[in-house]
């Protein structure tokens, strides 16, 4: 793998979570640990701000970039996900892509293994897994009588955030936090959903079981809240422990009473992913939310999906 002192990377889709990353990326090239190269993005409006705001070179065309830039980073819909990414791996380049990976699991495995072919990295945006309360929950859970019985969890919201893809893979964060916690598939699942309101094919809310060895974990999902909840209750012979997400914050209960409240230093876990694949393009490594744990869990959201349509428990088949 080719080794960069300063990737230069370009941004794809500078919209609604697209603005984010280019607060990130410009304040990662002030502190010159990249050449941000500029923003594509189909929008003129959103192209104009960006050029008049930041001073970068930006274009509705991503070919315009293609000699300019070592890596790309796709803030883009769902849908758009798998050609990019197939596009910009073959022609050998890096790349950054928001989650949902894909929205089927095959065409994940497939862009993962063509990134391990061609040495590339491939990360995906499973945010959660740099949540610094996350971070310590997971050195908490592999203490001696603290491992999980029982997990549920709640990402509820008010206000729906994309039009093209359901809560299930809007909201599949709780997926990757189990899949990062455990280090362990689940053995089968089920999942409901009793309001489409918006359209049939597309389901607003959402509430999954998952079964793994020896745990039981029920998520709900959706924007059916008037507030915004984003919790994770895990459930131990010891104690229960509550992580709020948001606030990347960690109660435990003992005897059913508050024993202590953790409150790490707060980062950003978006800069921080970002860091991770600067560092990963650097040094030819691989980042720690790679293609293969993006499939992963696009697999556990596509057999929820199933399971809702055909109304029946669906057992789960590895795809890494």
């Amino acid at each position: 793998m080719k080794h960069y002192t300063k990737p230069k990377i370009v941004l794809i889709g500078a919209g609604k979570f697209g603005k984010n990353h280019l607060r990130n990326l410009i304040d990662l090239d002030n502190k010159r640990l990249i050449q941000f190269v500029g923003v594509v993005d189909s929008d003129p409006k959103i192209l104009s701000l960006v050029k008049k705001e930041h001073k970068v070179k930006t274009s509705s065309d991503y070919n315009d970039f293609l000699d300019l830039a070592d890596a790309f980073d796709i803030v883009t819909p769902a849908s758009t996900h798998y050609y990019l990414t197939k596009y910009f791996l073959k022609r050998k380049k890096h790349v950054f892509v928001e989650k949902p990976f894909t929205t089927n699991s095959k065409k994940s495995k497939e862009l993962a293994i063509l990134a391990k072919k061609n040495n590339l990295v491939l990360q995906v945006g499973h945010i959660f897994r740099y949540n610094e309360a996350v971070i310590l929950l997971k050195k908490i859970i592999r203490k001696k009588g603290n491992f999980p019985f029982y997990i549920s969890g709640k990402f509820l919201q008010g206000t729906e955030p994309r039009k093209d893809v359901g809560a299930i893979f809007n909201y599949l964060h709780h997926f990757d936090i189990l899949d990062n916690l455990l280090g362990k598939n689940p053995v089968k699942l089920s999942a409901y959903s009793n309001l489409n309101l918006t359209n049939p094919n597309r389901e607003i809310n959402a509430v999954v079981f998952l079964q793994y060895p020896k745990i039981n974990a029920c998520l709900e999902l959706g924007w059916i809240s008037d507030d915004k909840i984003r919790t994770l209750d895990i459930y131990s012979k010891n104690q229960h422990i509550k992580c709020l997400l948001d606030k990347q914050q960690i109660e435990i209960f003992k005897n059913n009473k508050l024993s202590e409240t953790i409150c790490p230093k707060h980062k950003e876990p978006l800069n921080l992913e970002l860091i991770e694949f600067i560092k990963c393009v650097k040094n030819g490594t691989q980042p720690t939310a790679n293609g293969f744990v993006g499939a992963r869990v696009d697999r556990i959201a596509e057999l929820a999906t199933i399971s809702i349509k055909k109304k029946k428990e669906i057992k789960f088949s590895n795809v890494s």
